[in-house]
């Protein structure tokens, strides 16, 4: 990565961030054309790789970013503050639905990368999806308020639970999700909201 790109103008700049995430979330990385990339960053595909170093740095770079941008609207929800499990998990998919809206090649480019599965970049994605999930997983157990449990320790449990669940749903139901991100949500938090009667006290 070139540091000469953060000294570029900010336009140019999300430019090219919008050109990634547009072309990599409508292919597998393979098959991700750069020269498209560049084209509609309004560069020549040389300045693009003088900026990023190869097609993999370009593609790490905008994953990290995403991630960012994921996170700072983690900020906004509050997220940190929550003690409630279920809120916590509510507020968050309401964060992707936000992020849907506002931010919608990026947030296909994210749902694309995570299932990656080329071997150039699968195991960095892993590598940085991991540091951040790390992140997001220790808040909200550390903050859980396990009073209101029936059982202290179903946190962790349910965690993977509904990780997969959620991963599992935007999977099958990816372009249903997008076209309409209200629907998803509300069928989601009808899963959150069974689990909560099943496992918090009455």
């Amino acid at each position: 990565m070139n540091e000469r790109f953060f000294s570029l103008p900010p336009e140019r700049r999300k430019r090219m961030i919008n050109a990634g995430y547009k072309v990599f979330s409508a292919y597998p990385y393979k098959k991700a054309p750069t020269s498209s990339i560049a084209e509609a960053a309004g560069v020549s595909k040389p300045l693009l790789f003088h900026y990023f170093g190869s097609k993999k740095g370009l593609y790490l770079f905008l994953f990290e970013t995403a991630l960012k941008t994921a996170d700072s609207i983690a900020d906004e929800e509050d997220l940190a503050g929550e003690r409630d499990f279920f809120m916590y998990i509510m507020k968050n998919l309401r964060r992707e639905i936000r992020l849907m809206r506002k931010y919608p090649d990026m947030l296909r480019f994210l749902n694309a990368a995570y299932f990656e599965t080329d071997p150039l970049v699968s195991a960095d994605i892993k590598r940085i999806k991991a540091r951040y999930m790390k992140h997001d997983t220790s808040s909200i157990l550390e903050n859980t308020d396990r009073s209101r449990f029936r059982d202290p320790e179903a946190p962790e449990k349910l965690l993977k639970l509904i990780t997969l669940a959620v991963e599992g749903y935007m999977s099958v139901n990816r372009q249903e999700v997008f076209k309409n991100p209200d629907k998803a949500l509300k069928e989601m938090e009808v899963l959150i909201l069974s689990l909560r009667d099943n496992y918090y006290k009455a």
